[in-house]
């Protein structure tokens, strides 16, 4: 089973302090602030894939924390920073970077290179070493960079759509079958009275135990 570590930017956070005793009390994982921005960190498996543990991990820390889960952070990372998590000389990384340690797949394009300093999402080198060096990757797996854009869409599209709205389209997304590459058939099921009769706010929301990352409900 696969354990994800999905680390997000919240806002609307009143008192920090209570929010930290509810994440801990729900959650496990980590809370941290970094330039003004408070991030917590949550471990969650039990999931199809990343963007559903991700899904799933958002609408919880709303519902229990009263806060507003804004993105998912992208956790940068520049070659130092991966050799100190590696536990690695900076030799060794620069040469996995440049490809002169180890052949085969090339290491992943940096994010970005302010001031020509390269910048990578922990994430994506993470999954890299895992297949490439597994002995250094962390045991956690983490979402990609297409996955996180789906999940900074979806967290917008929850916040700037009227519910019905929103939920009709995630129902359709759900239920979308391909009948081949090119068209994509809709399930007749999905109208406007078949989606109110979705009464989110009724789930069952089975309670937790402490330190331990809390299940969608079904």
């Amino acid at each position: 089973m696969k354990t994800y570590s999905l680390r997000f930017e919240v806002q609307d956070v009143s008192d920090v302090a209570r929010v930290e005793e509810l994440f801990y009390n729900h959650f496990d994982g980590l809370v941290a602030e970094s330039f003004g921005r408070l991030l917590l960190t949550v471990y969650m498996d039990g999931h199809e894939n990343g963007p559903m543990a991700a899904k799933c991990a958002a609408t919880e820390l709303e519902k229990l924390l009263d806060v507003t889960v804004a993105r998912l952070d992208r956790d940068l990372v520049d070659a130092a920073e991966i050799a100190r998590r590696c536990d690695r000389s900076r030799e060794s990384i620069r040469q996995l970077i440049e490809g002169t340690r180890r052949k085969g797949a090339p290491f992943p394009t940096p994010a970005g290179a302010p001031n020509g300093k390269r910048i990578w999402e922990w994430s994506v080198v993470n999954e890299w070493l895992r297949v490439n060096v597994p002995e250094s990757a962390e045991p956690e797996f983490g979402l990609s960079r297409d996955e996180m854009t789906l999940v900074d869409g979806w967290l917008l599209r929850w916040r700037s759509l009227p519910w019905e709205q929103h939920v009709g389209m995630e129902f359709r997304e759900i239920t979308a079958t391909l009948r081949n590459e090119s068209v994509q058939v809709r399930s007749p099921r999905i109208n406007q009275a078949w989606v109110k009769s979705w009464n989110v706010a009724s789930r069952v929301i089975r309670e937790p135990a402490a330190a331990a990352a809390p299940e969608c409900g079904e």
